[in-house]
């Protein structure tokens, strides 16, 4: 009992620290304020993923309430801590919405959190309660019953999975391999990949699989032989940074040269800085033979509004309003992570420019449904009013050179089967 009760004292210090760091521009209480919840794991493997969405996501509402916020109304995000864990991410849900007066859930982190989040949403559908723009490609939260309380931005794990298989078959990388986090995350990724494999009249060649807490400095080299022993011609991973960094390093240390395939949740430019880290202690090139899906466009390009705003804001932000923990490491550049919080946050805009009431739960259907055809910068129209609430269909495929993502090409899956 002593044990239990100081690990609820942790979480709920570890809460009240998360509002504390992001109420200071937009205090909390003031009167008219548009209060948004995000859950993530600040601390734990997804660390460098919860900071990077939360500081994209904070770079446009920070520039809207430069701007004069929501009709004069300011918005104001809470983040709190769930450790990648589902049920801390439960209890700062239910915080949120019943004792916080949080209009919407936003940009909850991770399919093991999110997945247990639906049921929430649902005992909560007499108070309206919505979750915008989840970072999960996970099928239920796109699927009844729970779509009708989901917003998504993202392309879904399927059509990520998809897309990756696709790539392969291309190459006539027909035998392929998956090595997934032993949770709900892992086996929507599982899911997906047979699926894409069955359209093709093939099976997964074999399967590994790691905890959902490993590290980078996990050994992983009992999954590394276990994916060799079935002779992949290709192998696909499901899941964070430092567990796929620590699988990278040992497939290739055990001698494995195949094409490997990662989903966005790996993190792009995150997963390549731990990549470069492990490189120099081992001393091989850890970049070679990667094919990252994305489910976003480059926040590098140019050509693209949003990708030039991103950049622009994330300076105008600098270091000021952190998360909780706080800032962390270099953050002078970008990182797809970031930018898909930023797009998150550019989209909720829209919607609450749409509501005639933007701190009235009951309007945010409406105003979602009525988008038709809006633009957040990425120049093609938007809408969340098919059946998958779901905005974006396509997935970017890159590659990495360099410490960065080098474009290969865009795929538009179909949505969901």
């Amino acid at each position: 009992m002593a044990k239990w009760l100081r690990v609820a004292a942790g979480l709920v210090l570890v809460f009240l620290g998360g509002v504390a760091a992001v109420a200071r521009p937009c205090p909390a209480g003031e009167a008219g304020a548009i209060r948004l919840g995000m859950t993530a794991g600040f601390t734990g493997p997804t660390r460098a993923m919860a900071v990077e969405l939360y500081r994209g996501a904070m770079a446009m509402f920070d520039r809207q309430n430069r701007e004069g916020g929501i009709g004069g109304r300011r918005l104001e995000l809470l983040a709190a801590d769930d450790g990648y864990e589902p049920d801390p991410a439960i209890e700062n849900s239910v915080r949120f919405l019943d004792h916080d007066n949080v209009l919407a859930l936003f940009s909850a982190l991770g399919t093991p959190t999110v997945s247990r989040l639906l049921p929430v949403l649902r005992l909560h559908a007499a108070k309206d309660a919505r979750l915008f723009f989840p970072v999960t490609g996970l099928a239920a939260s796109r699927m009844p019953p729970y779509v009708h309380y989901v917003y998504n931005l993202r392309a879904s794990y399927r059509q990520e999975i998809e897309a990756l298989v696709t790539a392969f078959s291309k190459r006539g990388l027909s035998r392929v391999a998956i090595c997934h986090q032993a949770d709900a995350f892992g086996r929507s990724g599982w899911d997906g990949a047979g699926r894409a494999l069955a359209r093709r009249g093939r099976a997964l060649c074999g399967e590994a699989t790691f905890s959902r807490l490993a590290t980078a400095n996990e050994d992983m080299t009992r999954q590394a032989r276990i994916l060799a022993a079935s002779r992949p011609d290709a192998v696909l991973l499901i899941g964070p940074a430092p567990a796929c960094a620590a699988l990278v390093r040992d497939i290739r240390r055990e001698g494995l040269t195949m094409p490997i395939g990662l989903v966005s949740f790996a993190g792009g430019e995150i997963l390549l800085r731990e990549l470069a880290r492990q490189g120099r202690r081992t001393g091989i090139n850890l970049e070679d033979g990667l094919i990252f899906s994305q489910v976003t466009p480059s926040w590098r390009d140019d050509g693209l509004a949003a990708a030039r705003d991103y950049r622009r804001d994330l300076e105008a932000l600098g270091e000021r309003l952190p998360p909780p923990g706080g800032w962390t490491g270099n953050h002078a550049q970008g990182s797809s992570t970031g930018f898909e919080g930023y797009l998150n946050a550019r989209l909720l805009v829209a919607v609450l420019r749409a509501m005639p009431d933007a701190t009235a739960r009951r309007e945010l259907d409406a105003a979602a449904g009525s988008l038709a055809g809006v633009d957040i910068g990425l120049g093609q129209p938007l809408r969340l009013d098919d059946p998958a609430h779901q905005a974006l269909q396509a997935v970017y495929l890159s590659t990495a050179a360099a410490g960065e993502l080098v474009a290969l090409e865009t795929v538009v899956a179909d949505s969901e089967d």
